[in-house]
C-alpha cells in the first residue's frame, strides 16, 4: 500500500515536468526568431534547468534515496537557482546601462 507521504513527491515531481514544458516551449521559439540577443536563451535554459532539477530532485526522493536528494541535487538545484539570480541581474545591468548609452 502507497502512503500519502509517497505519493506527494511523485506527484511533485509531474508537476515539475510539466512546468518545465513551458521554459523549453519558449526555447524553441526563441531559436526560431533568434535576433541575436541571447540574454533571454541564457536565462530561460537556467530556467528550465532549475526546474526540471527540481523534479529530478522529488522523483529521487519518491524512490527512497533521499542522501542522494539532499545530499547532492538540493544543493545542485541550489545553485542554478543562484546562477540564474546572477545572470538575471546580469541582464538587468547591461539593458538600463545601454538604455542610458542610447539616450545619450
Amino acid at each position: 500500500m502507497i502512503s500519502i507521504q509517497n505519493e506527494i513527491p511523485i506527484i511533485q515531481f509531474i508537476v515539475y515536468f510539466i512546468a518545465a514544458a513551458i521554459p523549453i516551449y519558449l526555447l524553441s521559439i526563441k531559436r526560431k526568431y533568434n535576433n541575436g540577443n541571447n540574454r533571454f536563451l541564457n536565462l530561460t535554459i537556467m530556467l528550465a534547468a532549475f526546474i526540471i532539477m527540481q523534479g529530478i530532485y522529488h522523483l529521487v526522493s519518491a524512490l527512497g534515496f533521499s542522501l542522494i536528494a539532499k545530499g547532492v541535487l538540493e544543493p545542485l538545484s541550489f545553485g542554478i537557482l543562484v546562477l540564474f539570480g546572477v545572470l538575471f541581474l546580469i541582464s538587468k545591468t547591461r539593458t538600463k546601462h545601454e538604455e542610458e548609452i542610447k539616450l545619450t
